[in-house]
């Protein structure tokens, strides 16, 4: 069984579940199960069909990319023409932070090279540009889907991805500028376990850039890194940070594809990065983490991340296998057991599309 074959027949059976108004079937984001609006899963969708119709040119996949598009060009999608509109949970933001407009605007970048449609790429980079990035910091702050500015957004797996999603904006040279700021000041900071696992609350940037903003908001950066370093804390983070590790490493590989010169990556970081995924412990641990396979889909991720960061096809097929193997339903829904949101796991099947090889892999021998 090939990967492209598979993908092409989900694909097949994902077109049935393509709304009149273009947009898929919301989910409730995983363990989280904060209620969502179809914005994410047509966004993902929009990804996987575009590239689909890159490599098979298939009117199918251009029209429901079309219309996926169209979605999320729509006033439902962006009711105040600010940030897509992703959720509704009560004491939470509705662009779903960063991550939210993240998803949005890389589907976009390639549905306007797939499609010939320059207003996608103009959406996409309207859409990067209201949201304000702090230089001296190296990290961007968010904005609600009223218009509203809420602050930086405190998670780094959502910096990192926006900086990955914003790096695919070539025609932009605030972005292209403002993720090299991010590269230099954030990422290469990247705070881990002892095993290279990246911490989930990873602080973002030196706290003495925090001083700019007054006495009272450097106090409050220093108690809130202390914090985040208490052992019981990061112990009590562990799991879902091995569940978010290949989520993270997914991001990395993109911004690797996009800026290939920059000088993070003669660092040996990337691989120490991986160097802890090759143990039986830490795959132990992603089975049991709710945020792994069943979520992030961390095989897909991490078979991305061997590719492009260490150029490790072996490694990319094992990974690829894995999840298979904890998720497969059948052969058009090969990330749907065990999950918690299947409109949402069949969507992040788009996160294979970005792997050059056509692997070949096995039945899938359940776990």
């Amino acid at each position: 069984m090939k990967l492209n074959e598979l993908l092409m027949n989900s694909a097949n059976k994902y077109v049935e579940f393509q709304k009149e108004d273009g947009s898929f079937l919301s989910g409730h984001n995983g363990p989280y199960r904060d209620s969502e609006t179809p914005v994410r899963n047509t966004a993902h969708m929009l990804f996987l069909f575009s590239n689909l119709y890159n490599v098979s040119k298939s009117q199918v996949y251009k029209n429901v990319a079309n219309k996926a598009l169209d979605y999320l060009m729509s006033e439902a999608a962006r009711p105040t023409k600010h940030t897509f509109y992703h959720r509704e949970k009560k004491g939470k933001d509705k662009c779903n932070g960063l991550v939210g407009q993240a998803w949005c605007i890389e589907a976009l970048v390639a549905a306007s090279e797939a499609l010939g449609r320059s207003d996608s790429y103009k959406l996409a980079e309207e859409v990067y540009l209201l949201h304000r990035f702090d230089s001296e910091i190296g990290i961007w702050n968010r904005m609600d889907v009223d218009g509203s500015q809420l602050g930086f957004d405190a998670t780094f797996n959502h910096q990192l991805w926006f900086s990955a999603s914003a790096s695919m904006l070539k025609k932009t040279p605030e972005a292209q500028s403002d993720v090299g700021i991010f590269l230099d000041k954030v990422a290469v900071n990247v705070s881990t376990y002892p095993n290279n696992v990246i911490y989930h609350s990873s602080p973002m940037g030196r706290v003495i850039s925090y001083s700019k903003f007054g006495l009272k908001p450097l106090l409050s950066e220093v108690k809130s890194r202390i914090g985040k370093s208490l052992p019981s804390r990061k112990a009590g983070m562990y799991s879902k940070s091995v569940g978010y590790h290949g989520f993270n490493m997914y991001a990395f590989a993109m911004l690797k594809e996009q800026l290939p010169e920059h000088g993070i990556w003669n660092l040996d970081l990337m691989g120490r990065l991986l160097e802890p995924c090759k143990s039986d412990e830490f795959r132990h641990d992603l089975r049991h983490s709710v945020f792994g396979y069943f979520y992030n889909v961390s095989g897909i991720e991490l078979a991305y991340a061997y590719e492009v960061l260490l150029g490790d096809k072996h490694e990319s097929t094992q990974w690829l296998q894995l999840q298979l193997d904890n998720t497969w339903l059948n052969a058009v829904d090969p990330l749907s057991a065990n999950v918690i949101d299947i409109n949402t796991a069949r969507s992040r099947l788009y996160a294979a599309v970005r792997l050059r090889n056509d692997y070949v892999l096995n039945a899938p021998n359940p776990i």
